[in-house]
């Protein structure tokens, strides 16, 4: 599609966006009453309206790159990880890899509990064994926040982590998206030379809040990692729930790590998002108001 069409198509979506949830994030942080987040302990930064209308452009683009990267086209290649039935696929977009994996959990009934173990904070738990914790750092409304993520790392001691925009949107009754975007945000990260550009969502490259950060990635004794786009897209079918996951990282590997070797780490950490199934399967469930405390709501 025309690079122009593309950028019309995005102002109205961004546009209708903007209309619909921007004077509530405003309204949400300017009541007089009690927030159901405390904001005031998540944003140590105060929120400028350009920084949430930024945040929308970024969420709203991110949607559209992820919706064109979910539909199963002939570029995507079968992987399978140390010669197991390959389940998930990946193809190259402008120099990164995008992996997909698509599976579904049984029973419809679990729809509403699958979008809350996605979109959940700490919902990893369920499904990801690396999986540390999850922090809030920036809440434009309760559907579109800046979150850390924090994983065990296979190699070093040091925790893995990410910062990333979050977004949840009910594209209909029956689907909802989650979206994790990265962008150089200011995390005073130890190595300040490192810069990042993600090579997906362009609107991203100028998305550079402040935000909020911990001791050990102040000193550098972290190991940062960027997600150029995440997406799930949660559908409610008549005999299960639809799960189709896309996600592509940069892990900051050297330039002479073999690109087979980076992929296969890529799909480890992808893969380990079928575990859902398992998770429902076993009866793990998430009640409402477990996912409330998770939050800190109540």
């Amino acid at each position: 599609m025309n690079k122009g069409y593309i950028k019309i198509a995005l102002a109205l979506l961004s546009g209708t966006y903007y209309m619909q949830n921007v004077a509530f994030a405003f309204s949400f942080f300017s009541s007089t009453t009690k927030p159901i987040f405390d904001a005031e302990s998540v944003n140590k930064f105060p929120i400028h309206p350009r920084e949430a209308k930024h945040a929308i452009d970024v969420v709203t683009e991110a949607l559209y790159h992820a919706r064109i990267h979910a539909k199963h086209t002939d570029d995507y290649e079968p992987y399978s990880i140390d010669g197991e039935e390959p389940i998930l696929y990946f193809k190259r977009v402008n120099d990164t890899d995008i992996g997909k994996l698509e599976f579904t959990i049984p029973n419809a009934d679990n729809y509403d509990d699958v979008v809350n173990m996605i979109w959940d904070l700490n919902g990893q738990k369920k499904f990801n064994n690396l999986f540390i914790r999850g922090t809030l750092s920036r809440i434009y409304d309760p559907n579109l926040l800046i979150l850390q993520h924090r994983y065990k790392s296979p190699f070093i001691d040091w925790n893995v982590y990410y910062y990333a925009l979050a977004n949840k949107v009910e594209l209909s009754n029956d689907e909802t998206a989650i979206l994790l975007i990265s962008s150089d945000m200011n995390d005073q990260y130890g190595e300040p030379f490192i810069k990042y550009f993600n090579p997906i969502v362009e609107s991203a490259k100028t998305f550079k809040p402040d935000v909020n950060s911990e001791k050990d990635i102040r000193t550098g004794r972290a190991f940062k990692v960027f997600v150029n786009l995440a997406a799930f897209f949660i559908k409610k079918e008549a005999d299960g729930v639809k799960v189709t996951h896309i996600s592509s990282l940069e892990f900051n590997f050297s330039p002479r790590y073999p690109n087979d070797m980076v992929r296969k780490v890529i799909a480890k950490r992808i893969v380990k998002v079928a575990n859902l199934k398992d998770a429902f399967n076993n009866n793990i469930l998430t009640s409402t108001w477990d996912f409330f405390k998770s939050w800190r709501i109540f």
